[in-house]
């Protein structure tokens, strides 16, 4: 079975974690001097320190799910639920689907959604669903001649101004992941170190200042990238602005996405090679399997 890389994490993001479930491995990453990066609340490490415990725990789940923990897949997974229709587009939202082919199209094509004008949606759902009730029974004509279809739509909808075009919005796939053409575990550990000692230079800078930032408000480095006050959440400290705060946030919370991202190519190169993911447990984490893959011989674009 297979799904797209962006479902993949979609699964991760899903997750639910319990106060009292224990990972069996809890170990984040272990630095070039032979420390181990790993969740504890008791923490001094600065490195450590900057991830919040809910940044560690979905990188500890994010490990553990590749790495096929049994208990975190029993008992922990938060199944995806059915997709809450939002009434913006023409096809409402999609479960995600998981493919028997790794060559089906649809694991590697962009999806477009077309979306329901503005003037409809203001008037509530039902008036949507009724749109969407005229739009699938003269799809034909609209195919056929787009003018003519919009003429009718725009007088039986009372639209105004009319409507003569549609705007979409695409949802990009990921496509599979192919770890032939990834790096090896290795070199995307040197790369993690790399982004290590770069992070090890920008606090060494200003070491006594960024050093304390760090282990003060690193979980709090998202907000370096927002218009909040820094205030709302922690006093700042004496002799820095909250400019300089969040000049400094914004560059540890850089570092801190970098390394992120490189830790769960890490564990998925490392790890997924040696499991075996079949369509229960997709199934009950709320996946349907592919229409296109199903028909074997294609059919129309189904989001993947």
């Amino acid at each position: 079975m297979y799904i797209t890389k962006a479902n993949f994490k979609r699964i991760i993001y899903e997750l639910d974690i319990p106060e009292w479930y224990t990972f069996d491995d809890v170990i984040i990453w272990t630095t070039p001097s032979g420390y181990d990066i790993k969740y504890s609340k008791d923490s001094t490490y600065p490195i450590s320190r900057m991830f919040s415990n809910k940044e560690k725990v979905s990188l500890l789940a994010f490990k553990a799910f590749c790495k096929g923990d049994a208990g975190l897949i029993e008992y922990i997974y938060k199944k995806v639920e059915k997709p809450t229709d939002s009434f913006r587009y023409i096809q409402p939202e999609k479960s995600p689907s998981y493919h028997s082919d790794p060559n089906c199209p649809a694991m590697k094509s962009d999806y477009e959604r077309i979306v329901i004008p503005s003037q409809i949606r203001e008037q509530g759902k039902d008036k949507v669903m009724e749109f969407r009730k005229y739009w699938n029974a003269n799809n034909e004509l609209r195919e056929q001649d787009n003018e003519a279809f919009c003429n009718r739509m725009n007088l039986i909808f009372h639209l105004d101004p009319p409507i003569r075009e549609w705007e979409t919005e695409t949802l990009y796939n990921s496509g599979i992941h192919n770890i032939e053409d990834n790096r090896s575990v290795s070199e995307i550990n040197d790369d993690i170190t790399q982004i290590f000692e770069e992070l090890v230079a920008f606090l060494k800078e200003k070491r006594k200042q960024r050093i304390y930032l760090c282990s003060e408000f690193g979980y709090l480095s998202w907000l370096g990238d927002t218009d909040e006050d820094i205030v709302t959440h922690k006093r700042i400290p004496t002799g820095c602005t909250q400019e300089e705060l969040k000049l400094f946030l914004s560059n540890l919370n850089s570092y801190k996405k970098r390394m992120s991202e490189q830790l769960k190519e890490l564990y998925m190169r490392k790890y997924i090679p040696d499991q075996n993911v079949d369509d229960s447990l997709l199934k009950s984490l709320g996946f349907e399997p592919c229409i296109i893959c199903a028909m074997n011989d294609g059919g129309q674009q189904h989001e993947g």
